[in-house]
């Protein structure tokens, strides 16, 4: 005759692998593995007590509850730090568009007689927010902007 224990661990094992295989988050893999922990720990006390089938329930219902709840709070910690991932992306992103170089500032730098070669290093650096249109274009070239600092231009943030 086959013991109880002997079927009892292999299909919580099973169960646990397919359960977790299954699960889209923590919370949902917390209540797969706290409830096969659970009911396997609940069996075993309530064979002590000659109520296997019980303890397995109650251990089951409470392994999956805590789990779930540990699980839980592990996707509400992802999250938050997404978040803050998230946030501070836009704050750099901000902060790049505050720094960058309008093309009001590339006209004043070149009619002042700064070279081309430091106003490229400061597109390089600071980036840009250009307007590269065909008469936009136009107007740098008759501000005295050279063709090689209008291709930075349109390299570092034209549009």
């Amino acid at each position: 005759m086959l013991r109880f224990k002997n079927i009892f661990e292999p299909i919580i094992a099973c169960l646990l692998v397919l359960g977790v295989a299954g699960c889209q988050n923590n919370t949902q893999k917390g209540a797969v593995v706290g409830g096969a922990g659970g009911a396997a720990l609940g069996a075993v006390i309530g064979k002590q007590t000659g109520h296997t089938g019980e303890g397995a329930v109650v251990g089951a219902l409470a392994g999956g509850a805590l789990g779930g709840l540990i699980g839980n709070s592990e996707d509400e910690a992802q999250k938050k730090h997404e978040t803050e991932a998230r946030q501070a992306a836009y704050a750099r992103a901000a902060y790049q568009q505050q720094r960058a170089i309008t093309n009001s500032q590339v006209v004043y730098m070149a009619q002042h007689g700064v070279s081309d070669q430091i106003i490229c290093h400061e597109i390089r650096t600071q980036g840009g927010r250009f307007d590269t249109r065909p008469e936009a274009i136009v107007q740098l070239q008759q501000s005295g902007v050279s063709n090689t600092v209008i291709e930075m231009m349109q390299n570092y943030g034209g549009y």
